[in-house]
């Protein structure tokens, strides 16, 4: 593992993010930043979470709207 010199974190309101340990989908709809502690939080449609618990939801994924089962398939 190497250490990282920096990090760029896009986030948008209406993203879409996988949150939980079962990878829950989750939409962004408010995102905070706390002066004082220098802390990131996001409100989401399944609750509140802290920046960087989540996952971003893979661009395969997004693409495919139908059916779950189409991938079995």
């Amino acid at each position: 593992m190497s250490t990282l010199r920096n990090i760029n974190l896009n986030l948008e309101l209406g993203q879409e993010i996988c949150v939980g340990p079962n990878n829950d989908r989750a939409r962004i709809t408010k995102i905070e930043f706390h002066e004082k502690s220098g802390e990131i939080s996001l409100n989401t449609t399944r609750g509140p979470r802290k920046a960087l618990t989540f996952k971003i939801v893979p661009e395969s994924e997004l693409e495919s709207v139908g059916d779950p089962a189409d991938k079995y398939r």
